[in-house]
């Protein structure tokens, strides 16, 4: 077929007349892409919200005048790209979940690649529902933002009774008065959970309006214990973990031994058929933490060196607890309950500056007896007496004898200033509480007394206490005298806690003592 030579000699040589090679098809094609390119424009830009935040997969719609429309959406970036585009006015519509949606009209210019960004207003949404609620339940049960957790809600919380209070006041959230949220258990106060294993269900409650409470009601925790059922049932579990899978602390040469056992178990079952039931639950932990040593000392020549060591802290945990649950008669029900938990702890109070001569020894234990009984009086009323007596004992045994020497920044030495601390509580708490439904009321009144006994021992600091600390001092030459400058004057330099220590030994019992920075 007949072509234009002067395309064909522009582009390349052909070698027939009656074809044309590769090389001068990829020339024309070029020629042709450039000048369609001329005639065309792009558009590109970026997406932002009101606070120069990058949006992206932003819906952007590019509509020309004869109703023909181009979209694409934002990258990563917040960019977007529209390209041959022909020349002429367009509406830009650019919209995003949660932002209100931006339109404009733009003009796109034959061979210019024009850059439009766009910033989206956000929209907030609020939706209200008004239910055909008649009636108003203050109960804390009925409470809209009460939190209650049973069975695998209770399976996914930590064992451990002190994490599992921990999870637990995280989850109540902040709450009047300086403790966070009180935790009650079967109505009662409690210092401490009883193992997960005996809870049958927590109530976090928000109600602070309740007057039963004595405090806000804000973050009240409540927790319901398993009584004995109609079959014998047991559980038992076994944790264990040491240092085997930890890395070694960057501040000791070795690896610190650590290895945790934590096991325990329930057992509940009838003991009168129908009438009489049990429940035991019993842990045990042990713990053999550590604790590491980073300071800076002075040798027998009062020299300085360093000091790292891996002390050994032992800890030791043992918790038993039974109920009895017993049925008087058709309208009385008796629960007792009673829980020993014993905690010691060694070689605590050694650890970052502190060395090992510091450490004392501390143990908790707590008692608690529970007495409830529930009277079912009349169809319409029930009366609950509550009774509970806590006897808690802490004792902390450590040196006090010698005085505590404290060098900033390097080590504190010396005794612990601990003694022979001790702190016995007796407290017992008496409740009594009936409920009345008549009619479409709940009426609940009733009173509780309380009573408290402290005594409380800590011979603290009897040793005394020296604090070292840098500052300004004369310079000291190599054999420990004062240099002077050319006036005669001593030459004053700033030095350390630790070499004010050093002097003090160093000078000690000498009248000039702290003129030579002692």
């Amino acid at each position: 077929k007949p072509y234009d030579r002067s395309v064909v000699g522009y582009c390349g040589a052909n070698r027939s007349r009656n074809s044309v090679s590769f090389p001068s098809v990829l020339c024309c094609l070029c020629l042709f892409l450039a000048a369609q390119q001329a005639r065309t424009g792009s558009l590109t830009g970026r997406i932002t919200d009101e606070r120069e935040g990058l949006i992206p997969g932003a819906q952007v719609t590019l509509t020309a005048s004869d109703a023909t429309q181009k979209s694409t959406l934002s990258n990563a970036q917040g960019l977007y790209t529209l390209a041959s585009l022909t020349p002429g006015k367009y509406t830009l519509r650019v919209s995003a979940k949660g932002f209100a949606a931006s339109e404009q009209t733009i003009d796109v210019v034959a061979g210019e690649h024009s850059t439009h960004n766009v910033v989206l207003s956000i929209v907030l949404e609020e939706k209200v529902t008004i239910t055909d609620e008649k009636s108003l339940n203050v109960d804390n049960a009925s409470n809209a933002d009460a939190l209650t957790l049973r069975d695998k809600d209770l399976d996914i919380l930590p064992d451990d009774p002190e994490a599992l209070a921990a999870a637990l006041q995280a989850m109540a959230g902040p709450s009047a008065g300086p403790d966070g949220g009180a935790i009650y258990v079967d109505g009662l106060t409690a210092n401490r959970l009883p193992p997960k294993q005996s809870i049958r269900e927590v109530r976090i409650n928000q109600n602070p309006f309740n007057a039963e409470n004595d405090r806000m009601g804000s973050g009240r925790i409540d927790i319901a214990t398993r009584p004995g059922l109609d079959k014998f049932r047991g559980s038992s579990f076994f944790n264990f973990s040491d240092e085997s899978l930890n890395s070694r602390n960057p501040f000791v040469p070795q690896r610190a031994p650590f290895q945790a056992r934590h096991f325990g178990g329930s057992f509940s079952g009838p003991v009168v058929a129908k009438r009489a039931s049990f429940f035991v639950d019993a842990q045990y932990r042990v713990v053999d933490d550590n604790a590491i040593i980073n300071a800076t000392i002075l040798d027998p020549s009062l020299l300085v060196t360093p000091f790292r060591e891996t002390l050994l802290t032992p800890n030791r945990n043992v918790y038993v607890s039974p109920r009895f649950d017993y049925l008087l008669n058709p309208n009385n029900t008796l629960v007792a309950r009673y829980s020993y938990s014993h905690t010691a702890a060694e070689n605590v109070g050694a650890a970052d500056f502190s060395l090992p001569e510091r450490a004392y020894d501390r143990s908790n234990s707590d008692q608690i007896l529970q007495l409830i009984e529930t009277a079912v009086l009349s169809p319409t009323m029930i009366n609950e007496t509550r009774f509970q007596y806590l006897h808690s004992r802490a004792l902390q045994s450590g040196n006090n004898s010698i005085p505590t020497i404290t060098v900033q920044d390097s080590f504190i030495s010396g005794g612990s200033q601990i003694g022979r601390a001790e702190a016995r509580e007796d407290r017992w708490e008496l409740q009594n509480y009936s409920t009345l439904t008549t009619g479409l009321h709940v009426v609940r009144f009733g009173a509780r007394v309380r009573g408290v006994r402290i005594t409380d021992v800590s011979p603290q600091n009897f040793g005394g206490t020296f604090v070292f600390s840098g500052g300004i001092a004369p310079q000291l030459d190599a054999n420990n005298k004062i240099v002077l400058d050319t006036n005669g004057n001593p030459v004053l330099a700033p030095i350390t806690s630790l070499d004010r220590y050093r002097r003090t030994l160093l000078f000690q019992g000498r009248p000039d003592m702290r003129a030579l920075g002692g």
